[in-house]
């Protein structure tokens, strides 16, 4: 929690300031550090810093995306909220399915994830379920290979309707599973992610040792990336997404091939 300038003179100089505290009634903007009066551990004295930034013309608030579903409207006959602002769908069955009909399912809601490998067991667990709809409808409509798939990989059923109802209301007023109390949280994931993808891959019935590894491995990578990532100034250029790895599964871990921010590194040394 500092005030740094990045840049030099001719440039655009871009600044880095701590969390906002308030704008006053002329405009100016105070920043705070959240440090208060006292001894740190070597016995130094720690004193809160403030700083005030005055007419500011423009103020930008980066407050993320909004969901959106053009395709659904009064006339779907499914009743869906996404308020503008709150960054919140609801009624969701693990972030997932529509709790009352769960044959509509929201692929891709969670964010502050690994992307793709999440999206790909959510879509698994999707399709484990309209499959065992379809083999407790009738029996005839999957073939005698798909039937004993289903049986082997112990998919597990979602559970009635009352229960994901209520789920799904006690899940729209967490504030996410940080329980931080904003709605825009609900469906943030970040280090919880990991949890939810056992979770996803059990419903699907693909959960086993592989998958745990498969799992581990892409935590192992998240957080190297977001070591890099927080090595990044403002304005820089994001050279953590030109890493490259290799991922070895086995052992739960990678090998990196190429790194841009290792090479300055051993530059500068």
């Amino acid at each position: 929690e500092r005030w740094e300038e990045f840049g030099t003179k001719g440039e655009n100089v871009v600044k880095r300031v701590p969390r906002t505290s308030w704008i006053d009634d002329e405009g100016g903007v105070h920043f705070s550090s959240s440090a208060s009066s006292g001894e740190d551990d070597d016995g130094s004295t720690q004193k809160k810093q403030e700083w005030v930034v005055k007419n500011v013309d423009t103020l930008i608030f980066c407050s993320g995306y909004d969901y959106d579903f053009p395709f659904i409207n009064e006339k779907s006959n499914l009743e869906l909220s996404f308020p503008p602002g709150e960054r919140r769908v609801q009624p969701l069955y693990e972030q997932l399915w529509h709790a009352q009909y769960p044959s509509v399912s929201f692929i891709g809601l969670p964010h502050s994830v690994v992307p793709f490998p999440l999206f790909e067991l959510q879509a698994n667990a999707v399709v484990s379920q309209l499959l065992l709809q379809s083999s407790s409808l009738s029996s005839s409509s999957l073939t005698e290979k798909e039937t004993e798939g289903l049986i082997e990989s112990e998919v597990v059923q979602l559970p009635s309707l009352p229960e994901r109802m209520e789920q799904a209301r006690l899940d729209a007023a967490s504030g996410g599973p940080e329980s931080s109390g904003r709605v825009q949280d609900t469906h943030f994931l970040g280090s919880y992610q990991w949890d939810y993808c056992r979770k996803m891959s059990r419903i699907g019935g693909v959960y086993d040792e592989s998958m745990e590894k498969y799992i581990a491995t892409n935590k192992a990578l998240y957080d190297r990336s977001g070591k890099e990532r927080k090595q990044i100034l403002p304005g820089e250029k994001d050279k953590y997404r030109e890493t490259r790895f290799q991922r070895d599964d086995e052992n739960r871990t990678y090998r990196i091939i190429y790194s841009e921010m290792e090479e300055e590194k051993s530059t500068v040394s």
